[in-house]
């Protein structure tokens, strides 16, 4: 008779087995970073952030440290990602804390909110609770505020401006929360919802008030078929653009943006509307060591919102850079042949923008249309070759270098698009193919 040890240890191996395979799936589902949509759920704390007002501006994703982990290895540094995005829209980034080992604690949502000055900021986790429980033991045993609760301070400045901000660290029923500033006050649970935030998405941005002439509302992330999309809950469907339609041509664009007329509350007066391309040709601008892609802008007559980078430098070494007339725009350009495209592309920034600022419904107030990879290697120039002018005001450099941080997590993408009006709001951003 054979003994039936074998048998028993194969079972026990077999159990052994269907342990591990439940862990790592337990570890696949709740923590590899991965692309996961959800919905606010109705009453909770993040819903009733999201519908207070309370602050400017409110960011809410779910399962950040999967959806945020999946866009960590072509995000780089996080922090300057945030700050690169606050100073285009013209904001004030706050500094998100770490949760002990993790960049972003892991977590069912996390909903952050700040001022469109930076002055006050609430960040709220709703942690999973076994790691919950181990992160405030851990807090406690090793004196870690972050983690087990209390007041941090935090010095920012140099010299004689170091200013002081203390911040809050609570938990509260599952919920981690870091505060700076007074405790907001919320709606009573069973309050409505903010519109468009039943469905699921990838993150929902709620704008309090109009920033960089956006306008107040909620902006939703979703997948749509093989594209990423965001969208203006409730805004007006954004119109299509022949641009878009031929940005696969060999002339066309690498990178389009254009606006509209704005009137913004620092301004003395109204901006014109202006466009600005940047073209894969060979050549560009070369000056000495100095080498600049093919670029134009445009303007209207008599008026000037956007300039070439180093126009000034480049007008005091070169007798006079190419210039031209087309549907009604004054075009510049760093090259011939960018601008003869620039002159060919006229006539479709009018169809989008009149250069007399004329009409009103649905006008553009901002596009852009680029091939996020080649657009990414030409920014890289634009900014390696500035870099090496020495009067050029560094402010020129940072605008192109935050243009890399910003382009380098979509260059995996085939196309970005961005197009939002007013008379009726619209927004959309659409990421093809990503």
């Amino acid at each position: 008779m054979k003994s039936p040890f074998p048998l028993r240890r194969l079972v026990k191996l077999g159990i052994v087995l269907v342990l591990l395979l439940g862990a790592a799936g337990h570890v696949l589902y709740w923590y590899w970073p991965r692309e996961r949509a959800a919905a606010p759920e109705a009453g909770s704390y993040a819903s009733r952030l999201l519908a207070s007002g309370a602050y400017g501006v409110c960011l809410w994703v779910p399962y950040p440290h999967q959806n945020l982990g999946a866009l960590s290895a072509s995000v780089g540094d996080g922090s300057a990602y945030l700050a690169a995005i606050g100073r285009e829209a013209g904001t004030t980034a706050p500094a998100l804390p770490a949760f002990g080992p993790f960049a972003v604690p892991p977590s069912r949502e996390i909903v952050a909110c700040s001022d469109l000055d930076g002055g006050r900021f609430l960040l709220v986790a709703r942690v999973y609770p076994g790691l919950a429980a181990v992160a405030r033991l851990a807090g406690m045993l090793a004196a870690n505020t972050w983690l087990k609760g209390g007041d941090v301070r935090q010095a920012r400045g140099r010299g004689d401006e170091v200013e002081e901000k203390v911040l809050h660290v609570s938990w509260q029923d599952g919920l981690w929360m870091v505060r700076s500033g007074p405790e907001p006050k919320l709606p009573e649970p069973g309050g409505a919802a903010l519109p468009g935030t039943e469905a699921a998405s990838l993150g929902i941005l709620h704008l309090a008030k109009e920033v960089s002439e956006l306008s107040a509302g909620e902006y939703r992330l979703a997948r749509q078929g093989g594209d990423l999309e965001m969208t203006l809950v409730d805004g007006g469907d954004a119109p299509e653009s022949e641009v878009a339609a031929g940005a696969a041509a060999a002339d066309a664009p690498v990178l389009l943006a254009v606006a509209g007329p704005a009137w913004p509350a620092e301004e003395p007066k109204p901006l014109p509307p202006a466009a600005l391309a940047l073209f894969d040709v060979q050549g560009g601008l070369k000056l000495g060591p100095i080498e600049l892609p093919g670029a134009a802008v445009f303007n209207p007559p008599g008026g000037t919102r956007w300039a070439l980078p180093a126009r000034g430098l480049a007008g005091l070494l070169t007798d006079s850079l190419p210039r031209g007339n087309s549907a009604g725009w004054e075009v510049v350009a760093l090259d011939t042949t960018s601008l003869a495209r620039a002159a060919a592309l006229a006539p479709e920034i009018s169809a989008l923008v009149p250069p007399d600022a004329s009409g009103s419904d649905g006008r553009l107030v901002l596009g852009a249309w680029l091939r996020p990879r080649p657009a990414l290697r030409l920014v890289t120039q634009m900014r390696r070759g500035l870099e090496k002018v020495p009067l050029i005001d560094p402010q020129q450099v940072q605008r192109w270098r935050d243009g890399e941080t910003l382009l380098a997590p979509v260059a995996s993408c085939d196309r970005l698009s961005l197009v939002a009006t007013r008379s009726p709001s619209s927004f959309r951003l659409r990421l093809h193919g990503c």
